[in-house]
């Protein structure tokens, strides 16, 4: 597979992210993705800086169409120091606590970004992220999905189709979707004061085996929910390890 290299500098670090040309499906090397999972609350001192590298890392990402995808699951865990964070959901603390335990890692922290299942770091670390996106870009991968979307005429839900590419026996497809910019102030707790702007916050999110590599379900969302805030994040993970193997996102156009 051919690719060009781009160098991109950022405040934060360098690292060389390749822009790919179109996918050659005839053979067994596809396009690459990268799939971060920032595990975040708004009761946590240090997740403001982790959740601003995650909101740059997007907007890098989205301006050179490079397949790397950000999604923010806010945790509860710090529920009782102050603040109780909105955006929270035990169902995201369970996730964060069996990557540890798929990790063999004990501590329970945040901001925490899982790269790909995989690979952990606190959110804030932009040299040890940014090398493993440019490491895993240059790697063609051995998996590849896209997915498509649409409202369901007369109900409040919207399919999902998929079709898929390499071996994928024993695996999960998790469906996010997510609301792009969402912003918080808040008044009590160790970021009192402060107003927080978050990135791509998980607000429904779906789990189900794989089932062949084509496919297509729906899924439920709330009635008047305005799509053009979201993105829709779909990644395919290996059911014993968590590996993501591949993911795809898109934006909604409501107006086709």
């Amino acid at each position: 597979m051919k690719y060009k290299k781009i160098i991109f500098i950022l405040h934060f670090s360098l690292f060389a992210l390749p822009s790919f040309s179109q996918i050659a499906l005839d053979t067994n090397q596809f396009q690459p993705s990268v799939l971060i999972e920032n595990f975040t609350s708004e009761g946590c001192s240090s997740c403001p800086e982790g959740d601003k590298f995650m909101g740059e890392l997007i907007r890098l990402s989205d301006s050179t169409n490079n397949p790397v995808s950000i999604i923010d699951f806010h945790v509860d865990i710090w529920n009782r120091s102050g603040w109780v964070d909105p955006l929270s959901d035990s169902v995201f603390s369970k996730r964060q606590r069996t990557y540890l335990a798929k990790n063999k890692l004990e501590a329970v922290y945040t901001p925490m970004a899982v790269c790909n299942g995989n690979e952990i770091w606190p959110g804030m670390a932009k040299k040890e992220i940014g090398r493993f996106i440019g490491k895993s870009l240059t790697k063609p991968s051995k998996h590849f999905v896209r997915v498509a979307s649409q409202m369901v005429p007369g109900e409040d839900s919207l399919t999902v189709a998929y079709a898929l590419w390499g071996n994928l026996d024993s695996c999960l497809i998790n469906v996010a979707l997510v609301q792009q910019d969402l912003i918080s102030k808040i008044t009590s707790g160790e970021n009192a004061n402060k107003t927080l702007h978050h990135h791509n916050v998980v607000k429904f999110f779906y789990t189900r085996h794989l089932n062949g590599v084509k496919g297509e379900f729906k899924i439920g969302i709330p009635r008047g929910l305005d799509l053009t805030k979201y993105r829709m994040i779909t990644y395919i993970q290996q059911e014993n390890t968590w590996e993501v193997l591949c993911s795809d996102q898109l934006f909604f156009d409501v107006r086709k």
